[in-house]
């Protein structure tokens, strides 16, 4: 992790985890770009923050391609090599939404944004960057063709298969990038006090608030993944309370991983432009 103010990138900077971390990381030194939809807590935030003008603020709809694009354009001027990625950013919802690139609302934020997102700042990250995602150990099948239809949409189903695109995702991204020098990580915070699940049904909403943890022990966690020497020479690993350990067996299976990656770049139009 290069010098004292390592430059890293938040997405979801106001959610839980993404302003847990952010602030975490500020105290420790860390240059920060965040990345948000546009609000006052995003604004607010980063005026708490910047003490010492290392912190700015990035305006980013994940679950649009043209602004994941225009973000991009904004941080590539903003700074030069990026030595983290935290893909912090995640949303659950009851009913079908359609984004502007006519994907339901869920797999763009959640996978197919920060897929795009991740590959075109391919080049900042070389030499040594890291990619963090936050996810949850989901065995829930991906099926392209589900997840991109409106008559299948399963509010539940479509969550659990984006988790689990973030694991498949990510261990794809650690054989691909290791030609960049590029770590990729996956997280599971576990259950932690957010609004994320806010539109489950009530019983759910109350378990999670009852078993959930703060969201600053998961920035520790997470801090640690994008900063600390300990883990400059892994790759590909899935992480929980600072230990390694096993994802389900349903996101392992290699050419399940390079179809996701493929089907994945051709709908965010990827191009050459990724790993």
């Amino acid at each position: 992790m290069a010098g004292l103010h390592p430059v890293i990138v938040v997405t979801g900077a106001t959610g839980a985890i993404g302003s847990a971390t952010a602030e975490l990381l500020a105290r420790r030194g860390a240059s920060l770009l965040l990345l948000s939809r546009p609000s006052e807590r995003l604004d607010t935030l980063i005026e708490r923050l910047d003490r010492d003008n290392r912190v700015s603020g990035v305006e980013v709809d994940l679950s649009s391609f043209v602004s994941v694009r225009a973000a991009v354009r904004q941080v590539s001027r903003s700074v030069g090599h990026i030595d983290a990625l935290v893909n912090a950013a995640a949303v659950f919802t009851s009913e079908y939404q359609q984004t502007p690139d006519a994907f339901e609302l869920m797999l763009a934020t959640n996978h197919l944004g920060p897929f795009l997102l991740t590959n075109l700042l391919r080049d900042s990250l070389a030499g040594a960057g890291r990619v963090i995602t936050i996810t949850a150990p989901s065995s829930t099948r991906v099926d392209m063709d589900q997840l991109t239809s409106k008559d299948q949409f399963r509010a539940l189903r479509t969550f659990g298969a984006t988790k689990a695109a973030n694991l498949m995702f990510t261990f794809e991204l650690a054989r691909r990038a290791k030609r960049w020098d590029v770590r990729a990580f996956a997280y599971h915070p576990g259950l932690v006090r957010s609004d994320l699940m806010r539109e489950t049904a009530r019983p759910i909403r109350l378990l999670s608030r009852i078993a959930s943890r703060s969201p600053d022990r998961a920035a520790e966690d997470v801090a640690d993944l994008a900063t600390s020497p300990a883990f400059g020479s892994t790759t590909g690993w899935f992480f929980k309370g600072g230990r390694r350990i096993d994802p389900p067996k349903a996101t392992l299976d290699i050419e399940a991983q390079r179809s996701l990656w493929r089907r994945s770049a051709d709908l965010v139009e990827l191009g050459d432009s990724g790993f």
